[in-house]
């Protein structure tokens, strides 16, 4: 599971690994320093803090997921063509294709979201549709999130469980999903999908609208002013490390992994 940090010492779990050792040595060794100088509780507490401010200012900001469109002006010009067939003369053969593998997402440690939308793909700019491939690596997941359209999900590799609740009141839906079946998520429904097991699983995700957006429940809500002293991992790529007794099972790591997460 991700690490929560509380305060004082929340800079410990910067959401890159990198730079959370580099700020643990720093202020390892410039704490020292200020102890054998001066008074122990006259300047640490100072020392610690700038040794933390510094590294936050320097820190590469996390790599968040969401999309960048691609070519602005051709969404515009495809929205005010007045005919499919003026649509159809803006776009080359080569852009009416998709490569999923080439979106910037595109990841298996430990896995991904790959969404052809209105950004990344202007051809559906006035379709009004969403396609998304959902990558998720051993033990990986998609953390709860939710939509502004309906979502169908299709399985084609492995089994993936997955969780929803469409509303306060309403029971939690529990699917397994193996290749070949299909589950819906309502719009605005709160969902999660979860690989248990050590291979890679496979899905994609159709939805009924060219911008239907994610929103991350957990990574949302902590971004709200009140400071209640928890971290929560970037969203990174789009999915994330999952149960520990899952990676352990696996073989796999518990450091900290491509999107920043840490797991214990």
């Amino acid at each position: 599971m991700s690490v929560s940090c509380s305060d004082p010492i929340f800079w410990f779990c910067l959401t890159n690994p990198d730079s959370a050792l580099i700020t643990t040595i720093a202020t390892f060794i410039i704490s020292y320093i200020c102890v054998l100088k001066k008074p122990p509780m006259m300047l640490l507490s100072a020392c610690v803090g700038s040794v933390s401010a510094i590294v936050l200012f320097i820190a590469p900001p996390p790599i968040l997921a969401a999309d960048q469109t691609v070519d602005q002006t051709l969404v515009a010009n495809l929205k005010m063509a007045a005919t499919m067939s003026d649509r159809l003369h803006m776009l080359s053969d080569q852009q009416l294709l998709y490569n999923f593998s080439s979106n910037p997402m595109y990841s298996w440690k430990p896995g991904s979201v790959c969404n052809a939308n209105a950004a990344t793909w202007p051809v559906l700019s006035t379709v009004g549709a969403t396609v998304a491939q959902l990558n998720l690596g051993p033990c990986a997941m998609l953390a709860p999130h939710l939509h502004r359209a309906h979502n169908l999900v299709v399985a084609v590799s492995g089994t993936t469980h997955t969780y929803m609740v469409q509303e306060n009141g309403a029971r939690l839906v529990q699917q397994v999903l193996t290749p070949g079946m299909m589950t819906i998520f309502p719009q605005a429904s709160v969902h999660s999908m979860y690989n248990m097991g050590c291979g890679n699983n496979q899905l994609y995700s159709f939805l009924n609208d060219a911008d239907p957006a994610t929103l991350n429940i957990a990574q949302a809500f902590f971004m709200m002013p009140k400071d209640i002293g928890l971290r929560i991992p970037a969203i990174g790529t789009g999915s994330q490390d999952g149960f520990e007794a899952c990676r352990q099972r696996c073989g796999l790591s518990t450091k900290a992994s491509p999107n920043g997460s840490l797991v214990v």
